[in-house]
């Protein structure tokens, strides 16, 4: 594909990629998930700025994060709107310029966006909760927050797993890794992952995923820290977790971590039982 002329390459690489995004949701609509409870409305905004994302590829993530949601909870993710926003300004500014001009307003919004000061560009994604315009009255009750709060999750979906040969910068700068990227000295050869450079020591977790579904679960993990009272100490992998739960200090398991989305099991009934339409 390298050799071919830059037009040619780019009509074949967005026809390539919008016939996946069709793939998956078909996948997903035939696999057939059970009758949800109900919906938890998401608006989606793209900040254009930082983290372009197409309308096909939100779409295809949340298909898979509202198969994972119903099967949780019993509730499921249904995009409300998609939003293109080039402003540039911070993740509050976003918000609240959108709660401002919507005419109805969901029960959270994803943001597509490196985040402020970069922090979903750093940790992958995190949760905000933001205050409502008055009137507003949100569906799903968090028992922490009350009815009146936007639920925010913020993600990088062009985020760098495991980043092999790029130096600290957003493009491929050598096919070694360099400045401590990956386990052991610089200089490993990178492995190629779904068109980007990582490290070859991540590819047995990588592999089987893509960019889709591995933004999918911080979609959800994100959006239960509204229903969640322990912030980080809601991770799966926390103390306060394995108290809760009733587990072995040492207990982990990797499958059960990933469907849970990393985060603690419990929290789920707690959203499950927030809906209060």
């Amino acid at each position: 594909m390298f050799w071919m002329s830059t037009t040619f390459a780019k009509r074949y690489a967005s026809e390539s990629l919008k016939s996946l995004y069709a793939l998956i949701l078909a996948l997903v609509a035939c696999s057939s998930p059970p009758t949800p409870a109900g919906y938890f409305r998401v608006a989606v905004i793209v900040d254009t700025t930082t983290d372009p994302v197409s309308r096909e590829q939100a779409e295809a993530v949340l298909a898979i994060a509202n198969e994972k949601s119903i099967d949780l909870t019993g509730f499921g993710l249904q995009l409300h709107e998609f939003v293109e926003d080039g402003s540039g300004g911070s993740i509050a500014s976003l918000v609240e310029n959108y709660m401002k001009y919507a005419s109805t307003l969901p029960n959270g919004i994803l943001i597509f966006s490196v985040g402020d000061d970069d922090r979903a560009k750093i940790h992958r994604a995190y949760a905000q909760q933001i205050l409502a315009p008055e009137g507003f009255r949100n569906a799903f009750v968090s028992p922490y927050l009350g009815d009146g709060y936007m639920y925010i999750a913020v993600l990088q979906f062009n985020y760098r797993y495991a980043a092999c040969g790029y130096a600290g910068t957003d493009t491929i700068q050598s096919p070694v890794s360099s400045s401590g990227e990956c386990p052991g000295m610089d200089g490993e050869a990178c492995a190629e992952w779904e068109g980007r450079q990582v490290c070859q020591a991540a590819l047995p977790l990588l592999e089987g995923h893509t960019p889709i579904d591995m933004a999918a679960g911080p979609v959800i993990h994100e959006f239960m820290h509204a229903f969640g009272d322990k912030g980080p100490d809601d991770h799966y992998t926390s103390e306060a977790c394995h108290q809760a739960m009733g587990w072995e200090p040492d207990h982990y398991d990797l499958e059960e971590a990933e469907y849970y989305n990393d985060f603690c099991p419990n929290v789920y009934d707690v959203f499950a039982d927030s809906y209060r339409p």
